[in-house]
């Protein structure tokens, strides 16, 4: 799949720069990378890779751009990044991020048709480059919103110069094909496999962005609509009807038509999310400066969905080259997602019922798809630039979770892991060149 994708991906780009102005190449080059170390106080899995083993795979990315200028107005750009891959935990994957071709046909507008970073957050074009920030990490209470970042498809920018400050109007349109990850504590006997669970889907997406850039400040706006689908066709269910037993049993949520009980479960094909941002990055005066982010996801079609409100508040003090840092961030489903994960998970059949543990599994497996999550974090941290294209960073964060995480590995047989709390050590060196 990311051969496929790689090969369409560059293949687009060869087709765009084929239509530009058969002019001089002016090429030029840069690349960057991130050499990171995350180890958490808990013996499970958090974020995929850490426990507290340690590993490298979280925070640790490698990547190379190339940019031509094809003519005065016309330009392409090519990136590539190797990191852990979106279709199985252990391997990299190399992948294109940037492969489009651009016109500038003056100062105040900018169009370009290729693969692009969507512009959800403050950081989407330098998501990668960690020597441009100072978080050792970017929140993943607010950068965990989408299973991809980029997307092919076309986008224009309208700029107005506003004397000293510049407001910028983005509109783009597209869709990706890309791999959702989720976790499967035990499976379901016959059917799937205990552990990651990797599904192919097709995603739709268009959006606009607001965005005021002053001498000390950044603000940002944007709406986001996103439709997406199975690339297997399987649908999704709008509701799930509860099947009653009898008097004196206990009944259970019927997630599949196979179940020979209750009425048919309602499904479609495709769900809507819209999804509201808004971030800002300010100067305070001196060398105080602040960053916050938020999201508000709205998933419709629906109510097993992954409605959530995500964001963060980061605090940073700089005392020449050395920036510590306090951030707040936090990660919350709505009321009905929780409820929902909680009624397919808390009261299982008992083994006295003809079926009991296909049924439990099934309905937990359902549960373990919502991608609901309920968790809050503070870290403390300092990035140290040794240079103008490298920094050292170190961060303490501990997370509490309350009702669950998705971003937590229950283990097979444990009940879901909540109502606690995980510290974790991140040690990284991010260049650039």
């Amino acid at each position: 799949m990311s051969r496929n994708r790689l090969h369409h991906a560059l293949a687009c780009a060869a087709l765009a720069a084929a239509a530009a102005p058969a002019l001089a190449l002016d090429l030029s080059w840069s690349g960057f990378g991130t050499l990171g170390w995350a180890q958490s106080s808990r013996g499970w899995v958090y974020e995929r890779s850490v426990d507290d083993g340690g590993s490298v795979d979280r925070d640790s990315v490698l990547g190379l751009q190339l940019d031509a200028s094809l003519a005065p107005k016309w330009s392409a750009t090519l990136q590539l990044k190797a990191a852990q891959s979106l279709e199985k935990d252990s391997r990299w994957d190399l992948t294109p991020t940037w492969a489009f071709l651009a016109w500038r046909p003056d100062d105040d507008w900018l169009l370009r048709a290729g693969r692009m970073r969507v512009p959800l957050y403050l950081h989407s074009e330098i998501l990668d480059v960690g020597a441009t920030h100072d978080l050792a990490r970017l929140p993943t209470e607010m950068y965990s919103i989408v299973p991809s970042n980029e997307f092919d498809g076309v986008s224009t920018t309208r700029t107005w110069s506003l004397g000293a400050d510049e407001l910028s109007l983005d509109a783009y349109a597209g869709r990706m094909s890309t791999t959702a990850r989720f976790w499967s504590r035990d499976g379901l006997p016959g059917f799937v496999e205990p552990g990651a669970v990797f599904v192919d889907i097709d995603t739709h997406m268009q959006g606009v962005v607001l965005a005021l850039r002053q001498p000390g400040g950044l603000w940002r706006a944007g709406l986001h609509r996103v439709r997406t689908s199975q690339t297997d066709g399987k649908k999704v269910p709008v509701t799930l009807p509860y099947v009653s037993l009898g008097e004196g049993l206990p009944g259970f949520y019927k997630v599949d038509d196979s179940v020979p009980y209750g009425p048919d479960v309602r499904t479609v094909s495709t769900i809507t999310n819209w999804v509201f941002t808004l971030g800002l990055e300010q100067r305070l005066g001196g060398h105080w400066r602040v960053a916050a982010e938020y999201a508000r996801d709205l998933q419709r079609d629906t109510e097993l969905g992954s409605n959530t409100s995500g964001g963060y508040v980061a605090l940073f003090r700089e005392f020449g080259a050395v920036t510590p840092y306090l951030s707040l961030a936090r990660l919350r489903s709505t009321k009905g997602t929780r409820d929902w994960y909680r009624k397919l998970t808390a009261h299982p059949l008992p083994a006295t019922v003809p079926g009991a543990a296909q049924l439990n599994a099934a309905q937990r497996l359902m549960a373990e798809g919502i991608w609901a999550a309920d968790q809050r974090s503070v870290a403390l941290g300092a990035s140290w630039a040794l240079d103008a294209r490298s920094k050292l960073k170190f961060e303490w964060k501990r997370t509490h979770v309350g009702d669950l995480s998705r971003l937590i590995e229950t283990p097979p047989g444990s009940d879901t892991i909540h109502d606690t709390h995980l510290d974790l050590w991140s040690l990284n060196y991010s260049f650039s060149f």
